[in-house]
């Protein structure tokens, strides 16, 4: 046994280029399918890693007119659910955002949650110190804090029990830490109990998601026909059900199931390269089983037997498909941290990932498959040769027989054709990301650094007053125009701190600046739409309130009407202004000015009047077109003033700008909670997916490029290595030395033009699968197929160049002396 291996390592030291070639190409194959795995296995494969994870489900709503599911609940379904859904043991409702924290006396801006007192118990997760949410707690004014968080503000798990925190007007207790590895919801630090609040429960604002826990002697084809069966009761119970349905999905769907495409479509791309490898390492085993044939045939003579032979080939297989997955795991480290690096942020579960042992085992069983058939081949030809055939034969000319030419041949087709399938792809989504890059995003995006605002502590705006008497109506509008007018007291004194700031050019506040999308309503047209419970198919847009300013800052243009001002207080009329798409949309050619409408289902019925027209922007990503849009007054809808972006324009660096404004706000209003960023910033983010995939698949184009290079060059210069004798001849006889170099690139041209043709063929379907995951490409872009195709056929030429040149300039004298 030792002596094989000693033998099979010889035989692999005496041909170092191959070896080495093999063992790198091997590398470079496995290390990208394990990193792109551990990407797939931690995102979509491997279980959440709460206790009976397989168990939890998320709640949410489908509409069923629109064929669509929407993550969220009304308040009114999800107490129903709670108490009538039996295959359920226990349920949660969550709502996540940026907000505001007060602690140690400090205001901080960190990712937090509002849950109800069961959610620990649904997601199944226990505190590393204190307790859980005691849901028989009356009074529920408690906190569960992340273990990172207890030891940034506190040190240790243990000293951040007891503290107190204030969020809004109330003081809360920390009473328990949860694990380091548990978030959810994503990026959730800090965990705010809340009871079911009576002004939550209608079921049309669907504000509420919601995980519930399925029994674990129901199975979830039962929890399913239990949803089907309570959601048609309360289609005849509601009018506000009629068109939707509840229904329960494992949470790890919910969480992933919308990277599934991408992610498939990446492990797709990178099996692309694993095949195309596989094809350069059979041609490499080709080249070497013709040239060993003679020797392996001439052991078999001396009678060495088929099991010796072929336990060496299988010895020699296994060696180079081993150092192959140890040069995998020097590949896949580093690129596994490139991929996380890059990944776009709302990637799920990104802190997870890691390389999986599983998979360079599959990929080690792969390699060693390629290479131990491929390696096996000049033993099995040893037993269908004479030895004195083989004998007789020229090493350097081998005797290969026209099914390994043909094999060979058709290897450069596939490689190429795999080329330009990746090739196009990368350029069409390069494209893409280019286009979406110039888009007129309807405001001047230049110089611009936006601070999200949190305000902790500030009152809470009552609740609409119904069925109470005069005297308690009165005592409600009173109370409300009291924290109304604190409210914009504040904001207004904040934009003045930072209009006196050096630099500052203009500064305004939003809810919903440019690229982080905003909430929408649905709303109805005064004389053309009903609005009330029930009424499906009305029209949505989005809301954003905005200060008198904000239109300026950012550089939109007012189309007609006016601009919304001072004046334009909660005691005056409500009005508001749309933007061009919303007055296309709706109005057409008509002057939208005085119309009026209505937004939102549980609004107080006050109809709004248009005031103006004002220019498009695209409020969530460059490559995504402008939503219709509603602007009203901050100071008419005050609800939103303690949580705002402030937008700012400035003449100086905006980062450091943004530092600056920090710094001055917070110590003039030490309850703001804030968070800096620039709108350039703001604009790479919201293109994190786009160039993530774009980079990814311009990588692997790169790699096939030069994977196809390397087989096209190893493939001609091979046959121009056999065909020496024949091309010194021709020489001798007078051929022309340019013809000798056109002939061998002619020939070697046919193949990759063969495999151009093919890979068009590849990449329309492929293009078809792009557009179905990500959108927006078209079918056939001749510019792209132009470009990838001269750009294969170009590598193509490159590569043969050398062996073609080596073809006309054989000397034919040595060339028939060696013979």
């Amino acid at each position: 046994m030792f002596a094989t291996v000693r033998h099979a390592l010889r035989s692999l030291r005496r041909s170092p280029a191959f070896t080495l070639t093999v063992i790198a190409t091997l590398g470079i194959g496995i290390g990208l399918n394990a990193a792109i795995f551990a990407v797939v296995d931690c995102v979509l494969l491997r279980p959440l890693g709460y206790h009976d994870a397989d168990r939890i489900v998320a709640l949410r709503t489908h509409f069923i007119n629109e064929n669509r599911s929407f993550g969220g609940l009304g308040g009114g379904d999800y107490v129903d659910i709670s108490k009538q859904v039996h295959g359920l043991e226990s349920t949660a409702f969550y709502q996540e955002w940026p907000d505001g924290l007060l602690l140690n006396g400090k205001s901080i801006y960190i990712w937090m949650a509002v849950v109800s007192p069961r959610f620990a118990e649904v997601m199944g997760v226990q505190p590393v110190a204190g307790r859980l949410f005691n849901p028989d707690e009356k009074d529920g004014r408690e906190i569960l804090v992340g273990e990172g968080f207890a030891r940034e503000h506190f040190g240790s798990s243990q000293s951040a029990l007891g503290k107190s925190a204030s969020y809004g007007t109330q003081i809360y207790t920390i009473v328990g830490v949860l694990p380091e590895g548990f978030s959810f919801p994503d990026k959730t630090r800090v965990w705010i109990e809340q009871k079911q609040a009576p002004e939550n429960l209608n079921r049309t604002a669907y504000n509420q998601n919601a995980v519930g826990k399925r029994r674990a002697d129901v199975s979830p084809e039962q929890l399913a026909a239990e949803f089907a069966t309570f959601s048609a009761h309360l289609q005849k119970a509601y009018v506000e059900d009629a068109h939707k349905a509840l229904e329960s999905v494992p949470l790890q769907e919910q969480l992933v199931g919308w990277m599934r495409s991408r992610l498939r479509l990446l492990m797709g791309s990178v099996g692309v390269i694993l095949l195309i490898i596989c094809a350069n390492i059979t041609h490499l085993q080709l080249v070497r089983a013709t040239r060993e044939l003679r020797a392996v045939t001439i052991r078999t003579a001396l009678g060495a037997s088929r099991s010796t032979l072929a336990g060496r080939a299988l010895l020699e297989a296994a060696v180079l498909s081993l150092g192959g997955s140890l040069a995998a795991v020097l590949v896949a480290a580093p690129a596994l941290k490139l991929l996380v690096r890059l990944a776009p942020t709302s990637m799920p579960r990104l802190e997870e990932i890691h390389l999986n042992a599983d998979v360079f085992v599959f990929s080690f069983l792969i390699s060693f498959a390629v290479m131990a058939i491929t390696a096996l081949l000049p033993v099995w030809r040893s037993w269908h040769i004479d030895p004195s055939t083989a004998m007789r034969a020229d090493a350097a000319r081998g005797t290969e027989t026209h099914g390994s030419l043909r094999l060979r041949d058709g290897l450069i087709v596939a490689e190429v054709a795999l080329t330009l399938t990746l090739s196009v792809a990368a350029i069409l989504l390069a494209q893409k990301l280019i286009v979406d890059s110039k888009q007129d995003l309807g405001f001047n995006a230049q110089s611009l650094v936006t601070l999200d605002m949190h305000v902790v502590g500030s009152p809470l705006l009552p609740e609409a007053a119904k069925n109470k008497s005069p005297a308690a109506l009165a005592e409600f509008q009173e109370t409300r125009l009291a924290v109304t007018h604190e409210r914009m007291n504040r904001l207004d004194d904040v934009l003045r701190v930072i209009s006196g700031t050096p630099g500052v050019t203009s500064a305004s506040a939003m809810d919903g600046a440019p690229m982080r999308g905003v909430g929408n309503v649905s709303y109805a047209i005064k004389g053309r739409q009903v609005f009330a419970p029930g009424v499906e198919n009305l029209p949505v847009a989005n809301l954003s309130p905005v200060t008198p300013a904000t239109f300026t800052t950012l550089g939109v243009p007012l189309l007609r009407g006016r601009w919304l001002n001072a004046e334009d207080r909660i005691e005056a009329p409500k009005v508001l202004l749309i933007d061009s798409t919303l007055a296309q949309a709706v109005f057409h050619d008509q002057d939208p000015i005085g119309q009026q409408i209505m937004c939102g289902y549980d609004s107080e019925g006050e109809w709004w009047t248009i005031v103006g027209v004002v220019g498009a922007i695209r409020s969530s990503a460059p490559g995504v077109p402008p939503m219709p849009t509603f602007y009203v007054p901050v100071a008419q809808h005050p609800s939103i003033a303690t949580d705002m972006q402030l937008v700012v324009r400035t003449v100086l660096d905006p980062a450091a700008m943004g530092r600056t404004l920090q710094g001055k706000l917070t110590t003039a209003h030490p309850e703001l909670a804030i968070k800096v960023s620039t709108m350039q910033d703001d604009l790479g983010g919201s293109q994190q997916g786009e160039r993530f995939e774009s980079l990814l698949f311009g990588s692997f184009a790169g790699v096939s490029v030069l994977l196809a290079a390397v087989g096209m060059y190893g493939v001609t210069a091979y046959t121009v290595a056999q065909r020496k004798f024949e091309f010194g001849l021709r020489v001798a006889l007078g051929a022309d030395r340019p013809q000798l170099f056109a002939m061998v690139l002619r020939k070697a041209l046919v193949f990759a033009v063969a495999g151009v043709v093919l890979g068009i063929g590849l990449s329309l379907g492929l293009t078809s699968v792009l557009a179905s995951v990500i959108g927006r490409l078209p079918r056939f872009d001749p510019v792209a197929y132009g470009l990838a195709s001269a750009g294969v056929l170009g590598i193509a030429v490159l590569a043969m160049f050398l062996p073609a040149r080596a073809a006309a300039n054989v000397d034919p004298m040595s060339v028939l002396r060696s013979e």
